[in-house]
């Protein structure tokens, strides 16, 4: 082996790791701008208000607690949480996130399409079919339910 094909290879080996370090560089840029861009905030109270109000037609209302602002989980169990919710005296049939509208980054309204059945001994049989107005609210990046006390 002479010198020249001994320094040839060196360079060799020098290009080739430039080339893979460079190749690394890129891919590890482009990786950083194919990133999903940030869910506007309608979208994600969309989706946790229809996840919360599937568990409250599933009467999991631990779940649907858990999704209560931290405040109010301070003031509240989850066992007052339940019997509040199924003192409520309706049968929950359905229900639909129409459209949240966000006051802020902080706040949003849910309004919800509710249809329900009244369980009062001389109610109507009919299912009666309302619209209520939830608020969510962000606290330490997460959003939660804002309940009344």
């Amino acid at each position: 082996m002479t010198f020249s094909t001994l320094n040839m290879s060196s360079l060799f080996r020098r290009d080739m790791l430039s080339r893979f370090c460079v190749t690394v560089v890129a891919v590890a840029a482009l990786a950083g701008c194919a990133s999903a861009p940030p869910v506007p905030p309608q979208d994600t109270v969309r989706q946790l208000a229809t996840q919360r109000w599937q568990a409250l037609l599933a009467k999991d209302y631990k779940r649907a607690y858990e999704m209560s602002a931290p405040a109010y989980r301070k003031l509240n169990s989850a066992e007052i949480y339940t019997v509040r919710k199924m003192s409520v005296p309706v049968r929950w049939l359905s229900a639909k996130v129409l459209r949240v509208d966000c006051e802020s980054e902080e706040r949003c309204i849910a309004r919800v399409e509710i249809e329900s059945r009244p369980i009062a001994p001389n109610a109507p049989k009919m299912p009666l079919v309302g619209v209520i107005s939830e608020t969510w609210v962000r606290d330490g990046g997460q959003w939660w339910m804002f309940e009344t006390l």
